[in-house]
């Protein structure tokens, strides 16, 4: 978060042009992605045994969300988390704040839930598919990075 912290009020919610989000579109989506999928894993545990065993395929749609990183094709967010929508735009301080409670929260729901939940699939990406908690972490290490790299080019540009 320092990367964000450190910027004024204006480089933070400047978009870099109409069509492109801000650094702050950007960092609360990533918020709000792993926010849904902490908010996901929750809701299944309510009735886990309408959660579907791993199978090897999922792995494909690992796969395909890493391919589409790399390829730099643009998906459109799902609405819940697509920044042109009318979404919360969190401060950098409360936005730190808020992802710290969040990941303290979600790796002691990962840590006691993981033997119950290893072996089934229970997040579902919406464009991949279903996932086991390994490959949701895969998958939102992923969508960091991206974003991230996403993040310091927009910074990057606003220096020029």
């Amino acid at each position: 978060m320092l990367l964000v912290s450190s910027l004024s009020p204006q480089d933070y919610t400047q978009q870099p042009s109409p069509q492109k989000w801000s650094v702050a579109q950007a960092t609360n989506h990533i918020f709000l992605s792993e926010t849904l999928s902490f908010a996901y894993l929750k809701k299944k545990l309510s009735y886990p045994d309408t959660i579907p065993s791993f199978h090897p395929k999922s792995w494909g749609g690992v796969l395909l969300v890493k391919l589409v990183f790399l390829m730099h094709y643009k998906w459109k967010a799902p609405k819940a988390i697509n920044m042109w929508e009318q979404q919360t735009i969190l401060s950098p301080s409360e936005l730190e704040e808020k992802w710290s409670e969040l990941r303290q929260k979600l790796i002691s729901f990962l840590e006691t839930h993981q033997e119950a939940f290893g072996k089934h699939l229970v997040y579902r990406h919406p464009y991949a598919g279903r996932m086991n908690m390994q490959q949701m972490l895969i998958f939102l290490n992923d969508h960091m990075a991206h974003h991230l790299k996403q993040i310091k080019k927009i910074i990057a540009n606003q220096k020029n």
